[in-house]
């Protein structure tokens, strides 16, 4: 039987002779009472230890979050490091690229200025050789021209 507070409120003993309680209702209450009451006890303890149970699984709840929740930053960060460092070295690359491709340009160009300067150089020697065979074509033009006057003459005269 659960007592209630109503109950010890309004319990009434039955008076004897010299206007006294019944010491065996009296008895027989109070027994009620202390046994409700050690098991009200009993069931404060039992959930002031699922109370703390439960605080406990909630620190290490907590916890987990928290050590998630840092994980999850310490990766965003590392990602974007990642992202940052890839974004550096791509540039790198495309200067270190288009570096190469300027030098290679230049070189072109070099070796296109040195190719013209010796064409220029080839057609000046060979200008130059055209205008000594002709001159040499001439002289011996000449060398026979003369020669053959000279026989002209020579057979005139005989």
């Amino acid at each position: 039987m659960r007592i209630t507070p109503h109950d010890i409120r309004q319990q009434q003993f039955s008076s004897k002779m010299f206007k006294g309680y019944d010491p065996q209702e009296v008895d027989a209450f109070l027994d009620d009472v202390a046994e409700d009451y050690e098991a009200l006890l009993k069931e404060a303890a039992m959930l002031k230890e699922q109370i703390a149970a439960h605080e406990e699984r909630a620190r290490g709840v907590t916890e987990r979050e928290r050590t998630l929740q840092e994980t999850l930053v310490t990766t965003q960060r590392l990602v974007e490091e990642m992202k940052n460092n890839a974004r550096r070295e791509a540039e790198l690359i495309l200067r270190e690229a288009e570096l190469t491709g300027e030098k290679s340009v230049e070189a072109a160009r070099a070796e296109e200025g040195k190719i013209r300067a010796d064409i220029m150089a080839l057609k000046r020697t060979r200008r130059h050789l055209v205008e000594e065979l002709a001159a040499t074509l001439e002289r011996y033009h000449r060398l026979l021209g003369g020669e053959l006057e000279g026989d002209d003459r020579d057979a005139g005269s005989a």
